[in-house]
């Protein structure tokens, strides 16, 4: 609130953001407004993103409550708002997860100097990491001494191996980016030369170089017989995982002069992709490839998220993932996919607030599905074979795949396979005050 602010034609208007908050605040509504009522037909937008940022003062201030409360009216209608939670740090948020932190005092005071990319993602297949360390595993939970480092040695080293080669990968992409960039004739010249400000549009030396991972869940099922939400030993094996490649990213970052952060990969086609390559070289991953082993609708459980079809409530789901939010630091979300219900205003708000208070949450979003008539535009609730309006059985559902809306008829198999199993996950949403 006590930046100065930047007016028309990037003058200062010799006053701080803070007190235009009344502007912002009417600015917000009517956006919301927009979001509340989606495109000509009513269809629930894809983009533009509305990511709400939220912090104490949304339940203290009576006007940030309000708008608040009526996000929460948002997504009970129709599931726009991504909530993002703002707890110690300043943060800018991008994607269907991503955001960085500004740590940079200067990029503080002048938000216009403000240069925010994700250069590339390369993501680290972790249950092939347990494969190669434990090959035709048999080992149980009571064999297994969860304490005992030793123990987890060679699956450390694996994955290791992994995050390094994971960086050679930045490397490479980036000389060559700069390459790409330097070259007035090249294709990407124009966002690498200088700005009228001195600084180029994307700087590769300030950018974020993305470490993304998958599987967690199948990774500890592999080496313990159970999944993440299936006993509090296996979950933290997991939190020592994610832990683990969280150090060792801060680590190369010194080393190799890179950011490198860890983010919770979308991989709408590498979660099908990779357990299919898995399937071929490790017989061991049918015992753990959630979907059909035998088919197109196998996939990996995405990033470090408990398995879609887990039978544990939502709150608990939330608590416990939440948990690895602190050690991802690019970005991690948890979705509440509600399918055809419609929780109230007020079950969100309060599931919000306690999110808020009593986890390490860094974004929820509430997920239902629509069914969307092509012959007379009808918006539906819920996956119907035909339309509730006219009746005709030219449909096509729609819902979040990942972090954004899409069609399902777009969808790859493994995608329709995860689909199946949410259904099969209780996300029902029942808190009380």
């Amino acid at each position: 609130k006590n930046i100065p602010a930047i007016g028309p034609g990037g003058e200062y208007t010799g006053k701080n953001y803070g007190e235009y908050e009344k502007e912002s605040q009417l600015f917000l509504q009517a956006l919301m407004e927009v979001w509340r009522e989606g495109d000509y037909h009513g269809k629930v937008f894809a983009f533009p993103k509305m990511d709400l940022h939220i912090d104490s003062k949304s339940f203290e201030d009576p006007e940030q409550k309000r708008l608040l409360k009526y996000a929460c009216e948002i997504a009970s209608e129709n599931g726009s708002p991504y909530f993002i939670f703002d707890r110690d740090d300043i943060s800018l948020a991008a994607c269907c997860r991503l955001k960085t932190e500004i740590t940079d005092q200067e990029m503080i005071r002048y938000p216009e100097k403000l240069r925010f990319a994700g250069i590339q993602n390369v993501t680290i297949n972790l249950p092939q990491c347990a494969y190669r360390a434990f090959p035709n595993s048999k080992i149980s939970e009571s064999s297994l001494d969860f304490n005992d480092e030793d123990n987890l040695k060679l699956f450390f080293h694996k994955i290791d191996q992994a995050l390094h080669l994971a960086v050679q990968a930045h490397l490479q992409k980036k000389k060559f980016l700069k390459m790409m960039m330097e070259d007035p004739s090249g294709p990407l010249w124009q966002i690498g030369k200088i700005a009228l400000d001195g600084r180029p549009y994307v700087n590769l030396d300030e950018g974020t170089y993305l470490i993304g991972l998958i599987g967690l869940n199948e990774a500890v099922q592999h080496i313990t017989g159970k999944q993440l939400h299936e006993g509090e030993d296996v979950f933290k094996l997991g939190l020592k995982i994610v832990s683990f490649m969280s150090l060792k990213c801060r680590e190369y970052s010194e080393k190799f002069n890179l950011k490198l952060s860890l983010e919770e990969s979308p991989a709408e086609s590498a979660a099908g992709r990779l357990a299919k390559i898995d399937l071929q070289e490790f017989p061991d991953s049918k015992k753990v490839v959630k979907g059909n082993s035998n088919g197109d609708e196998s996939y990996y459980t995405n990033s470090i998220h408990f398995a879609a079809s887990a039978p544990i409530d939502l709150v608990t789901r939330i608590i416990k993932q939440s948990k690895f939010h602190p050690l991802i630091k690019s970005g991690a979300i948890i979705h509440a996919f509600v399918g055809e219900s419609r929780p109230s205003p007020e079950s969100i708000y309060n599931l919000v607030k306690k999110v808020w208070e009593h986890t390490q949450c860094s974004q929820l979003t509430i997920s239902p599905e629509f069914t969307i008539c092509n012959v007379c535009n009808e918006v539906s609730r819920g996956l119907q074979e035909n339309c509730n309006g006219c009746g005709s059985a030219d449909v096509y559902g729609v819902t979040r795949i990942v972090g954004y809306y899409s069609k399902i008829t777009n969808w790859n198999k493994n995608k329709i396979g995860e689909l199946k199993d949410r259904h099969s996950g209780n996300y029902k949403l029942v808190v009380s005050e």
